[in-house]
């Protein structure tokens, strides 16, 4: 009997967003660590800088180290259509909330336009926001061995903008308090997680 893809079970994604020095990447291991345990998880991250400038805020040109935004809308447009049918979870290092967040903060325009083409992405089951003050998470990444010239207090305030403009326009995106304990955030998280029909 062949199995139809449609009739197979569909994996759950999960997005962690936030700004750099944010502690989403922390949870997002840690997150991966307990639900590996018992499921068959993939973490997901393109390899770019958001905090790079966005092109010359043409719509076809949201450039983040070479990826337009329509590469970045096919890369979790893949996701969602393959992947998510070999894995019971996708934890996502950033989703396209944070791109969104990105292009308004360094003021792409066509803004609308833009998010119109991310319809073609599936929201993820859950986005964890893990906010933070700027001032806390500049003290985070001053401690780092290495730091992108342009993690300063101007990008990361943008960028923090940013995301309280987009925020209201993704489903299922649940606030954390990036300056509570570890241990506070992941079982918030986990919680959230554990709603999630299987």
């Amino acid at each position: 009997m062949i199995i139809m893809k449609q009739d197979r079970k569909k994996g759950k994604i999960i997005a962690f967003c936030g700004i750099d020095g944010s502690g989403k990447s922390t949870q997002l291991r840690l997150v991966r660590d307990y639900l590996s345990e018992n499921a068959k998880v993939l973490v997901a991250k393109i390899n770019y800088s958001p905090l790079n400038k966005m092109g010359d805020n043409r719509l076809f040109d949201l450039a983040l180290k070479g990826y337009s935004g329509l590469k970045i809308i096919a890369y979790y447009h893949d996701l969602q259509q393959k992947d998510v049918f070999n894995y019971d979870y996708i934890l996502c290092d950033r989703h396209l909330l944070c791109y969104l967040a990105y292009a308004y903060a360094y003021d792409v325009s066509h803004l609308d336009m833009v998010r119109k083409l991310l319809f073609m992405v599936d929201d993820p089951d859950l986005t964890f926001y893990f906010d933070v003050p700027v001032s806390v998470a500049m003290d985070r990444i001053s401690k780092r061995s290495f730091r992108d010239k342009n993690e300063n207090v101007d990008t990361l305030t943008k960028a923090k903008k940013g995301y309280e403009y987009t925020m209201g326009i993704f489903d299922n995106v649940y606030r954390i308090n990036g300056t509570d304990s570890i241990d506070k955030e992941f079982e918030m998280v986990v919680d959230k997680i554990r709603l999630l029909k299987r």
